[in-house]
């Protein structure tokens, strides 16, 4: 689809300099994802076809990025003041700056923020009401709050499903999982609801509950609503199949490219996937921020460029503007590529030294083909900046420039390390919200992107 579509963009007539339509008129023409848009545009900005301008759009170019990019007859793109709230007030949703459950900052506080007249700011908050978006209580608008659990909140079941072995056991395999269950685990009890753990086994495509026993749907009656997660479930279609036709409302953490998300669930009416990992906006974030501190020049760092979530952080970073050398490897794509190799080497106890050894050793060859000199060094993951340190202090590489990171683990913390915060509780919470207000602030492919901040420390 993505193919084929840059392929219908390429063939509408045009000349250089033109403006491509945005993504949303393309979706709407065309009846496709965002995703999908959003691919086809990078395919064709790779093969120089039309190059992004931040803030301005997409523009059609045969004569390359750079002379294009740059012309001063790259037309200015107006937009009215309340397309530019519209704007704003999304990317800051994106954000998390919204709390689903408090008041928004009252319209005097909005017209300062987003620098428009209150009477724009009126008419946009009416606009968000008459869509059943926002609700208006006193002077203070909210998010629109709908309450359909039965009266008897002991029937009102979630279940919520994540990735298991074979008799149902689950562990957590890093911080973000960890804090995705506990917010979740938390999430249920203020809401009131009785939350039914399950896990998928893949190898029989059976949920099972955590005491190892097979269950099915229809053992709970009472399920009003579902959470699913996809982290490190390494086929996920089959988990989304299990779940194909309740009737009740489905949640589900995407934590897989966006390009390869099933198009059929995307129309139905009572599913809504949320994306915080994947795609540019990570990279964009952190691009942003690092502009707004005047570094205007970066290394990209990563030994697992052999991944979407690692090409889509550089892509990032490019699109808003950053000259970045690429110091990649794409030899692998995960952290748990190196365990692997670990595995069939050493003992169950020396795998993670040994691995770690194998991921400095890949740093390091990394490196050796790179004039990086001082100048910043973003990194994949928190992982990969302390594995960095880690060299420089044992004298295995020269002097580093400052680090930047993407996870905000807590060892980014102990290493007073800026890194990109993936806002897991916003995520949770906007899951949490879409099983009772499914209409409300819903994107057309039902696909929410949860972003982010960079977290000084």
């Amino acid at each position: 689809m993505r193919k084929e579509l840059a392929h219908i963009l390429e063939s509408l007539p045009h000349k250089d300099g033109d403006r491509l339509p945005s993504v949303r008129e393309i979706m709407k023409v065309y009846r496709m994802s965002s995703s999908t848009v959003q691919a086809a545009l990078r395919s064709l900005e790779r093969d120089e076809k039309i190059c992004r301008i931040q803030g301005k759009g997409c523009f059609w170019t045969s004569k390359g990025i750079g002379m294009i990019c740059s012309s001063d007859s790259v037309p200015a793109v107006r937009e009215s003041a309340l397309e530019k709230i519209e704007r704003l007030f999304r990317e800051d949703w994106e954000r998390g700056q919204f709390k689903i459950d408090e008041d928004l900052p009252l319209m005097k506080e909005l017209s300062i923020r987003y620098n428009i007249s209150q009477a724009i700011i009126r008419k946009f908050l009416t606009q968000q009401e008459g869509r059943g978006i926002l609700e208006r209580v006193g002077r203070h608008y909210r998010f629109t709050r709908k309450d359909d659990k039965p009266a008897n909140a002991a029937l009102s079941e979630i279940i919520f499903v994540t990735r298991c072995n074979s008799w149902g056991g689950f562990t957590a395999e890093s911080e973000r999982e960890m804090d995705f269950l506990r917010m979740v685990y938390k999430k249920a009890g203020a809401e009131h609801y009785k939350l039914i753990l399950l896990g998928l086994n893949e190898k029989t495509g059976m949920l099972i509950d955590r005491s190892g026993k097979p269950r099915k749907l229809t053992d709970f009656r009472n399920a009003v609503g579902a959470v699913l997660s996809t982290l490190l479930v390494m086929e996920p279609k089959k988990l989304l199949q299990l779940f194909a036709e309740v009737p009740y409302p489905v949640a589900v953490w995407w934590e897989h490219p966006v390009q390869v998300l099933p198009e059929r669930y995307l129309h139905k009416d009572n599913w809504t996937f949320f994306n915080s990992t994947f795609g540019p906006g990570p990279g964009k974030e952190m691009g942003k921020y690092l502009l707004s501190r005047g570094v205007h020049d970066v290394a990209f760092f990563s030994p697992y460029h052999d991944s979407s979530w690692s090409i889509e952080r550089l892509e990032g970073l490019r699109e808003v503007g950053l000259s970045v050398l690429d110091c990649t490897d794409d030899e692998f794509a995960s952290p748990w590529d190196y365990k692997q190799i670990a595995r069939g080497k050493v003992e169950k106890h020396s795998v993670e030294s040994y691995a770690r050894e194998l991921l400095k050793r890949k740093m390091i060859s990394i490196l050796e083909n790179r004039d990086y000199g001082l100048i910043p060094i973003v990194c994949v993951n928190d992982d990969v900046a302390s594995a960095l340190l880690e060299l420089h202090e044992e004298g295995r590489i020269g002097p580093l420039g400052p680090l930047y990171a993407f996870d905000n683990s807590a060892e980014s913390y102990l290493l007073r390390l800026p890194s990109y915060d993936f806002n897991t509780q916003a995520l949770v919470d906007r899951m949490f919200y879409s099983l009772v207000n499914r209409d409300a602030f819903r994107m057309q492919h039902r696909i929410q992107q949860v972003l982010g901040q960079v977290v000084e420390k």
